[in-house]
C-alpha cells in the first residue's frame, strides 16, 4: 500500500525538491552529490553542508508534515491513508502506544515523507547561498 502511495504522491513533490538535495530521490545518489561537490570546487566554491540530523525520522513532527502534505494533495483519502501510516500503533516487547511524532525508519513511504518535510529548509539553504 505505500509503495502505492509513494508511486502516486512522488511525482507531485519530486518537480519542486531542491535541486542540491540527493537524499532518497529517485535517479539520485551520493556519486550524484559527490560529482555536484566536485563541479562546484572548480569554479572555487569551498564550503560543502552534509548534514545528518540524528533522530530525524523519530522526530518529525505530524502535523506539521501533513500540513506540508495538504499543500499539494487535495485527495482527502490519501491524506487519510497517510496519516493512519503515520499513527499506527507500535508494540515495543509488550507496550502498545501511538507515535505523537515521527515517520517509521525502514518504511518504504518514509523517506519521501522526510523529503517533503525538509524541502523547506533546502529551499532556504539554497536561497542564502
Amino acid at each position: 500500500m505505500q509503495a502505492a502511495v509513494v508511486n502516486v504522491i512522488e511525482p507531485i513533490f519530486e518537480r519542486d525538491f531542491a535541486e542540491q538535495s540527493y537524499g532518497f530521490r529517485p535517479g539520485r545518489g551520493c556519486k550524484d552529490a559527490l560529482r555536484r561537490v566536485d563541479t562546484l570546487l572548480k569554479p572555487g566554491y569551498v564550503h560543502v553542508v552534509d548534514a545528518h540530523l540524528k533522530g530525524y525520522f523519530d522526530s518529525i513532527p505530524h502535523d506539521l508534515l501533513m500540513t506540508r502534505l495538504q499543500e499539494k494533495i487535495t485527495d482527502g483519502s490519501v491524506l487519510k491513508l497517510i496519516e493512519q501510516f503515520l499513527k499506527t500503533n507500535v508494540l515495543d516487547g509488550l507496550e502498545e502506544w501511538t507515535p505523537a511524532a515521527g515517520a517509521p525508519q525502514g518504511a518504504v513511504l518514509s523517506p519521501l515523507l522526510s523529503n517533503v518535510y525538509l524541502n523547506r529548509l533546502d529551499h532556504l539553504l539554497a536561497d542564502s547561498g
